[in-house]
């Protein structure tokens, strides 16, 4: 087995965490009140209020944008993560963010987990995970083989299985059952 060379990791659940939780895409509903395919808003390179015009649904706007606003506000990383980021740097590890989010949530991600080496975000790739072209991505950005690259998430199907079935390690942060992200990389930081 090749050493680890990089970690790449989830952002929402695994670096992290909602203090309130709106969900404003939640409210986005076509003209005969069928919710929106959640897949397409995190996918698309476009705002919210895009999606909600082209759907007819421009009058719920203001309150999507209000629980937007306040849902962006509220996030926070978990207590871990600083200490997690600083050790793998130390380490010399290459670090990535590879997550299925909506693009408003870009920013956010970006300013607070700042200076990773790549970040694939499925709103900017038109593709979400499980999909292999995340990982391809992630691993090509980091300039790392599969094998030499841990993915760690808290989505079985998405951050484990399919990293997996790509050729990565993959750990599976499991935060409901007690794991903290360091518990989930024992071994490899």
């Amino acid at each position: 087995m090749k050493p680890t060379r990089a970690i790449v990791f989830d952002a929402f659940g695994t670096l992290i965490r909602y203090t309130t939780r709106p969900a404003p895409y939640g409210r986005l509903v076509d003209t005969a009140g069928r919710p929106v395919d959640r897949f397409a808003c995190l996918t698309r390179n476009v705002p919210m209020a895009t999606i909600a015009v082209e759907l007819g649904a421009e009058s719920s706007l203001d309150i999507m944008e209000a629980d937007l606003a306040e849902e962006l506000s509220g996030l926070r990383l978990f207590p871990e993560v600083a200490d997690v980021l600083s050790k793998a740097r130390a380490a010399g590890l290459r670090l990535a963010v590879c997550s299925n989010l909506a693009y408003e949530y870009g920013p956010a991600v970006r300013s607070l987990v700042p200076e990773l080496d790549a970040y694939v975000l499925s709103y900017e790739v038109g593709v979400a995970k499980p999909h292999p072209t995340m990982y391809r991505l992630a691993c090509a950005e980091l300039g790392c083989a599969p094998a030499e690259t841990v993915f760690v998430g808290d989505s079985k199907r998405c951050d484990f299985d399919g990293p997996q079935a790509f050729g990565m390690q993959a750990r599976w942060l499991d935060r409901r059952g007690g794991q903290s992200l360091v518990d989930a990389l024992a071994g490899i930081l």
